[in-house]
C-alpha cells in the first residue's frame, strides 16, 4: 500500500479548512490506472464541492480529496487497461465521485486520459481538461457550432471561456468575446473578431445577431440574451436544470431559439481532439498562478475571487 500527501477537508467550509495530511493512496480497479500527479487545477465545482454546496449530490464521505483535473505518470494499471502502460505522461478529468487530484497519487478509468502533449508543461496539461472539455463539449455537441457562424462566449477571458473562443475560431466562426478591460492583452493575443468590454459596453443593448451565445460564466439568462440569437439560434449554459426546464418551455415559443444545458463528460477521446489542436498551435493555455500543495487554501480562495484570467493551478510535485 502507497502512503502519499494529500490536501483533505473533513469538513464542509472556508478554503482554511484544507489540510496536508498523510494518507493511503487509492488503488486502481480493473480499467482504471494510478497516476503519479504532477499537477491539478482549480474549477468552480471544486470550491462550490468544498463549500457544501453539492453535498447532497456528492455526499459527505470524509476525509475527502477534492480536485477532478490531473497530469501525471502512470505507476500501476488495472488487470483491463489497455490504452496506457507504466511510465506513460497522461493527463484527464478524473471520474471518481470527487475526483482525487490533490494529492500525490489519483485514479481514473483509462477512458478518460490522453497522452500529454509534449511541448506543454505538467502546469499546463493540468489546466486544460475539464474546462476545454466544457467549451468543446457546449459548442460542438450543444451548439452544434458550424463554419461560417457567428459565436458570442459571454466570459471569455475564464477557464472555460478562453478556451471558449479559440475553439470557436478554430471551427471558423466569426466571434464576439465578452470580457472587462482587464483582460485587454489577453485579448489582443487571442484576437477575436469583435471584443466588447462590459464595463463600459452592454452587448445586450446591442443589434447584432449571433448564431450561439455561450455564457461560460453563468451571468446572463436565456431570458436576457434570446433577442440577440438569429432563428434558430442556440443559448448554451450550464444552469441548473430546475432554471433550464424553466427556459426550455419559453424557448418553444421563440422562432426556434433554443436554450441547451449540459455537464462535461471526462472523455478521452475529445481530449484527442484538444491535443491535435495544441499540436498545430491553435489551442493556447493560459495559467493565471501556480500555488505548491502546502498552500492549496490560497488557491481556493483566489479561484472563487472571480477574477482570475484563465486558469489556477496548484503543483503537487517538481
Amino acid at each position: 500500500m502507497i502512503h502519499m500527501k494529500a490536501a483533505v477537508i473533513n469538513e464542509f467550509g472556508p478554503p482554511e479548512v484544507f489540510k496536508i495530511d498523510e494518507i493511503q493512496s487509492p488503488v486502481p480497479r480493473a480499467h482504471e490506472v494510478l497516476i503519479k500527479v504532477h499537477a491539478t487545477s482549480i474549477n468552480p465545482i471544486d470550491w462550490k464541492t468544498r463549500k457544501g454546496n453539492l453535498k447532497f449530490i456528492l455526499g459527505s464521505n470524509f476525509p475527502i480529496v477534492l480536485g477532478y483535473d490531473a497530469a501525471g505518470t502512470v505507476v500501476l494499471t488495472g488487470s483491463k487497461v489497455t490504452k496506457f502502460k507504466k511510465g506513460d505522461e497522461v493527463y484527464g478529468r478524473l471520474d471518481r465521485k470527487l475526483g482525487g487530484a490533490l494529492a500525490e497519487y489519483a485514479v481514473g478509468s483509462e477512458s478518460v486520459f490522453a497522452p500529454k502533449p509534449p511541448t506543454v508543461s505538467w502546469e499546463q496539461a493540468a489546466a486544460v481538461p475539464l474546462a476545454a472539455l466544457t467549451a468543446l463539449q457546449g459548442l460542438r455537441d450543444k451548439g452544434e457550432i458550424k463554419k461560417g457562424q457567428k459565436i458570442l462566449i459571454n466570459g471569455a477571458s475564464g477557464g472555460v471561456g478562453h478556451f471558449a473562443l479559440q475553439i470557436a475560431r478554430y471551427f471558423e466562426t466569426e466571434t464576439t468575446a465578452i470580457s472587462s478591460n482587464r483582460h485587454q492583452e489577453m485579448m489582443e493575443d487571442l484576437k477575436p473578431h469583435r471584443w466588447i468590454d462590459y464595463t463600459r459596453e452592454d452587448f445586450k443593448k446591442k443589434n447584432d445577431k449571433y448564431d450561439i451565445i455561450f455564457d461560460t460564466v453563468g451571468t446572463e439568462t436565456y431570458l436576457s440574451c434570446r433577442h440577440l440569437l438569429n432563428p434558430g439560434g442556440v443559448y448554451v449554459n450550464t444552469l441548473p436544470r430546475p432554471k433550464i426546464l424553466y427556459h426550455t418551455m419559453i424557448s418553444l415559443f421563440s422562432q426556434g431559439k433554443k436554450v441547451r444545458t449540459f455537464l462535461m463528460k471526462a472523455e478521452g477521446n475529445d481530449l484527442n481532439f484538444l491535443n491535435k489542436m495544441i499540436r498545430e498551435n491553435k489551442l493556447k493555455i493560459y495559467i493565471d498562478k501556480v500555488f505548491p500543495l502546502e498552500r492549496v487554501s490560497d488557491a481556493h480562495k483566489y479561484s472563487q475571487s472571480g477574477k482570475t484570467e484563465g486558469k489556477v493551478v496548484v503543483k503537487i510535485i517538481d
